[in-house]
């Protein structure tokens, strides 16, 4: 049996037009082509789909169910016909972009507002990662752009082509009722407190932890800094955090920045794409929408 899409096509058209004549016109044929279309799939199936004893085009019970069976057929058809458009115009099929969780959510969505836009074909996913897990993602799976903390050598030994962001810049805090809070820390108080910590993304965390970042003893680990800033505020333990999450609650004196040898730490995060990879009209705009509020990461939260 060999059922071409034409068939299927025409079979369609003269049920929704209600004759073969308006199908035809539809389709941009002859009433003869569209007759030999149907004898040709009446013939493949071996089915009669026509009542001829009906002057109007009224399909039998098996065209019926013959044409119900199709509709997924035409429509992938339709589907793949606008994919070829959007292939054609530029832009991709999907958009994969991972997020190192340490940058500020104001810019991504001021991208996820722009791709809302229904004239824009691509779909866009976007996952969140933290640490090792922002490569290990963007490695292993199908992403396009990375948004990651930094390489100290550029990125160009890794295989990346890489964009500078603006600085971000993370604070050591507590809340001010907290007994690191008015003392200054050392080692030792540090192994008596617990270090409240955003766990690494990545698969290997589950099998190997990483070490304090403090030296602490006792280590709480968060899934994210949304959660971690409520910890710190609750007086749970001490820990890092993007200045972006916390500026108002420094100014608040609800969380106070810790008297350390090193109590700030500024990152370098990059945008990046594999090497030598060309971004399609989607990877441009999603660049081009970012960039700017990017360019100062501390403003934003």
């Amino acid at each position: 049996m060999n059922i071409t899409l034409d068939q299927l096509l025409a079979l369609e058209a003269i049920v929704r037009t209600g004759s073969f004549a308006r199908a035809a016109a539809e389709m941009h044929r002859v009433p003869s082509a569209i007759s030999y279309l149907v004898r040709g799939l009446e013939s493949g199936t071996g089915l009669e789909l026509f009542d001829r004893s009906k002057r109007q085009a009224v399909l039998t019970p098996a065209g019926r169910r013959l044409l119900a069976q199709a509709q997924g057929v035409l429509e992938g058809a339709h589907q793949l016909e606008a994919l070829a458009v959007e292939l054609r115009s530029g832009w991709e099929p999907e958009l994969r972009v991972v997020v190192d969780g340490a940058l500020p959510f104001g810019a991504i969505s001021a991208v996820l507002r722009r791709f809302a836009d229904p004239d824009i074909p691509t779909f866009l996913r976007v996952d969140v990662e933290y640490q090792e897990g922002v490569l290990y993602r963007f490695e292993k799976g199908p992403a396009q752009i990375g948004l990651v903390l930094g390489f100290e050598g550029g990125g160009g030994e890794e295989g990346f082509d890489c964009q500078p962001l603006g600085p971000l810049e993370l604070v050591l805090v507590a809340s001010p009722d907290h007994p690191l809070a008015a003392v200054e820390l050392t080692d030792e108080l540090r192994a008596q407190h617990a270090e409240l910590v955003v766990r690494d993304s990545s698969p290997d965390f589950e099998l190997t932890s990483k070490p304090s970042f403090m030296g602490s003893r006792n280590i709480v680990y968060l899934s994210d800094f949304f959660s971690k800033r409520v910890a710190l505020i609750d007086g749970a333990g001490y820990g890092w955090i993007p200045y972006h999450f916390v500026s108002g609650d420094l100014d608040a004196g609800t969380l106070t920045l810790l008297k350390a040898e090193t109590n700030r730490w500024t990152y370098h995060p990059q945008l990046i794409v594999r090497e030598g990879h060309e971004l399609g009209r989607a990877g441009r705009l999603f660049v081009e929408t970012l960039s700017p509020p990017l360019a100062s990461l501390n403003a934003l939260s």
